[in-house]
């Protein structure tokens, strides 16, 4: 007991270092827990069993004439425990309104992706939906390259199957591509780079920041962005009097526009 009490004395006596050690020798689980590393701001890993909602709003006054407009998009996606995502998606909502009324442009997909930690290849399939002009079908590829909220490159590719503008003709053809870099600044802060152009037509560039308000990426996360720019949209454009297709109204705006953005995961 003696010589146990005075070992205990040195130990207490002893510097920084030793006395780690010696806590070190005591309480392993303590030093393992001490030695896991944060998760890298830069490639954090995918959320698991989660589900995500996104609302995202460009909304802008025309430079010309009485107009508006906005350039928005939605989506709900479910994260299994194994790596794929099912969802649906309104992306874009194109609204636009002048002299002529309000004319709007979407496209509503169901989505599924093969989805890491670090890689999202996707395809979504629809209804491509405008009010002075055709519907049609919607196919939309899309990849990410990079975490989901760390350092990453999205793009998607949106195609349609639709009646030609000018002569009512079946055609398959480009429709848009929607893309965005996103930058980590800091933990909880990051850069983001977006844009978006469409044969439809319509068009929006923005830069901004995100900011997690609250959670780790997953259940309980807030995620706010916010950012500035311009958009641009037509719902059909003016008459074309060669065209075989009967003139009918349009929607024409454009403007400097702040986006706002909402990320809810629960």
């Amino acid at each position: 007991m003696a010589a146990g009490a005075t070992l205990a004395s040195l130990a207490a006596l002893a510097p920084g270092p030793a006395r780690a050690l010696d806590a070190a020798a005591t309480c392993p689980e303590a030093t393992a827990v001490a030695s896991v590393a944060p998760p890298s701001i830069f490639a954090p890993p995918a959320p698991r069993d989660v589900t995500r909602v996104q609302v995202v709003a460009r909304p802008f006054l025309g430079l010309t004439g009485n107009s508006w407009g906005t350039l928005g998009e939605a989506r709900v996606e479910r994260y299994f425990a194994r790596p794929f995502v099912l969802g649906v998606e309104l992306a874009p909502v194109a609204i636009a309104s002048a002299g002529e009324g309000l004319g709007a442009i979407s496209h509503l997909r169901a989505t599924g992706a093969y989805v890491t930690d670090h890689l999202a290849v996707g395809l979504g399939v629809g209804a491509r939906l405008q009010r002075f002009g055709s519907t049609g079908l919607s196919l939309a590829p899309s990849l990410r390259l990079g975490s989901l909220d760390g350092l990453s490159l999205s793009v998607t590719y949106s195609h349609t199957i639709a009646p030609n503008a000018y002569t009512g003709k079946e055609t398959v053809g480009f429709s848009n591509v929607l893309s965005a870099l996103v930058v980590p600044v800091g933990r909880t802060t990051a850069l983001e780079v977006a844009g978006g152009l469409s044969l439809d037509a319509w068009a929006y560039g923005t830069i901004g920041l995100r900011q997690r308000l609250t959670g780790d990426g997953g259940r309980g996360t807030w995620i706010l962005s916010a950012a500035f720019g311009a958009a641009f949209i037509v719902d059909r454009a003016p008459c074309n009097f060669e065209s075989t297709v009967v003139c009918g109204s349009s929607a024409t705006s454009f403007g400097p526009t702040i986006a706002i953005g909402l990320d809810r995961r629960f």
